[in-house]
């Protein structure tokens, strides 16, 4: 995430380092903290090159604070809380998560009953006010065995 309307022109890491700019980083072991990890590596980039990196918060919520606040220009987050912040968004990294559930319990009804709802338009619709969800195959049965 990014300051609103994202004055640095922030589209890489790698954009970050040569403008200088400063991020408020998360704790080792952290998804985020991983994905900025790994994003330097492939860009070929020390850790050390990145202002902030060593300035640790506990949550997305810090994150965006810090950026809303001005206290950093960046910060590794989620769509949906730059969204809430009012802030930009540059996304790194897409991720797809599924609930897994026992073919044998398929056909109960409390989980007949959550695929029907995660199938609804409006919980569709609170995802994408949300931003940054894909919604397409909610509720959907992608695979049994």
């Amino acid at each position: 995430m990014v300051q609103s309307s994202n004055p640095m022109g922030i589209r890489t890491v790698a954009d970050l380092v040569q403008a200088g700019g400063t991020i408020v980083n998360r704790e080792p072991g952290s998804g985020s903290r991983l994905l900025l990890e790994q994003t330097l590596q492939q860009e070929q980039l020390p850790f050390h090159a990145v202002q902030g990196f060593d300035c640790i918060v506990q949550s997305h919520q810090d994150v965006a604070q810090a950026v809303a606040l001005g206290a950093a220009d960046a910060g590794i987050s989620t769509a949906s809380v730059a969204t809430t912040f009012g802030l930009g968004f540059i996304p790194l990294h897409q991720s797809r998560y599924d609930l897994v559930i026992l073919k044998e319990y398929l056909q109960e009804a409390p989980v007949q009953q959550l695929l029907s709802t995660l199938g609804h338009r409006l919980v569709h619709s609170q995802f994408e006010v949300l931003g940054g969800y894909d919604t397409s195959r909610i509720g959907e049965v992608v695979a049994t065995i």
